[in-house]
């Protein structure tokens, strides 16, 4: 599997990143918000603050997400978005080194509503045929369009276990009410009878990226285009909750079973405790012993300015710290741009103007030795 076979080179870039500043292993994920226009003007932000790490999203919902139109993009596939002037322009940014993309393929996802990655039963041999070549083609084509440069490309999702239930994984397994109400519906909602057969879909399509970006790898070798650029990581959200309440999860019954080069924890179960940090910390060592790699990215990170009555930065500031302590190689921030008055997690309120937490990211990037201290 990709975690032992680029067992060594992760663990040796970890240690190059450990002796890089904050700017080299935090990152700001940009998607949408109501002050976004497009991805690239996005990235320019974060590369602004002194950032290089950047997370963007890329679906047949481009469209929608960057408040660029209502649209569906039409015969979307990954490549054919990734041409796009916008997308090209925000991953061909200078300043950026690393994208962690949050993606889903036309294949699947095409007609931004039906998720057919879940559904065990799409997996013929043409539709697999068909993923398998999606991601191949994107692999191929981020190689052959970064060949000069060192920027690295991760592959992702957003967090599997609420996609698999029902959009919240520590509401379906805490209450009794909103579980019931989930699985009534769950055959409409999901075109599968249960979240058991969910992840088995979920696995299969988990499986099919890995082979896509391993053959992608190797047809970039026989161009002549060496070295490693493009990563899989597999985005979970849930380490405790699901499976003390007696339900499977993305990270027991699904990664250990898989290929990855890293995984990606969304950590709010963790960071939602009363010692944020702490709780941190304490799970990514149980993440570790369960994948069996310490190649674990802080996927998700963030707090909302009003419900943390104006703590937002010293919590930002203590799980990070947390986070590159232990050794990630990679925390992103959530969220580049508020999205809604409700959603004020980000370093851009709605009218566009910073906040305090864009003026610490900005010092952070330039003064890691005061800032994460």
């Amino acid at each position: 599997m990709y975690k032992w076979i680029h067992g060594v080179t992760l663990l040796l870039f970890a240690a190059l990143l450990k002796a890089q500043g904050p700017a080299a292993r935090i990152g700001i994920y940009h998607w949408g918000g109501q002050h976004s226009h497009s991805m690239n003007e996005g990235v320019d932000a974060i590369a602004a603050l002194g950032g290089h790490v950047a997370r963007v999203a890329l679906s047949a919902r481009y469209y929608r997400d960057y408040n660029i139109g209502q649209e569906c993009y039409p015969r979307f596939s990954l490549t054919e978005a990734a041409r796009q002037q916008d997308v090209a322009r925000a991953f061909d940014n200078p300043a950026i080194d690393v994208f962690v993309v949050t993606a889903y393929d036309g294949v699947t996802f095409g007609d931004c509503e039906t998720q057919l990655f879940l559904n065990p039963d799409f997996y013929t041999a043409a539709t697999s045929a068909a993923l398998i070549q999606e991601y191949s083609d994107f692999t191929l084509h981020l190689y052959q369009t970064h060949r000069s440069t060192h920027k690295r490309f991760i592959i992702s999702n957003w967090e599997a276990d609420n996609t698999v239930y029902c959009g919240q994984a520590y509401v379906f397994a805490t209450d009794a009410a909103f579980r019931s109400a989930c699985l009534a519906q769950y055959q409409h909602l999901y075109g599968v009878a249960s979240p058991e057969d969910a992840l088995s879909g979920l696995k299969l399509w988990f499986d099919a990226r890995a082979e896509g970006i391993q053959d992608g790898r190797r047809r970039a070798l026989a161009q002549g285009i060496g070295g490693m650029r493009v990563y899989m990581a597999p985005e979970f959200n849930m380490v405790r909750v699901l499976r003390e309440s007696g339900f499977k999860s993305v990270l027991y019954d699904i990664l250990p079973f898989i290929a990855f080069d890293y995984v990606s924890y969304s950590s709010y179960e963790s960071i939602n405790a009363a010692d944020p940090a702490a709780a941190l910390r304490g799970d990514l060592a149980v993440i570790q012993n369960i994948v069996g790699s310490s190649a674990i990215i802080v996927g998700e990170a963030g707090f909302s300015r009003r419900l943390s009555n104006g703590q937002d930065v010293d919590r930002t500031r203590a799980v990070l710290a947390a986070a590159l302590e232990w050794g990630v190689p990679y925390a992103i921030q959530w969220q580049l741009y508020d999205s809604q008055p409700s959603g004020d997690f980000g370093l851009y309120d709605l009218d566009g103007q910073p906040t305090a937490l864009a003026n610490w990211f900005r010092d952070c990037f330039h003064d890691s030795n005061t800032v994460l201290k």
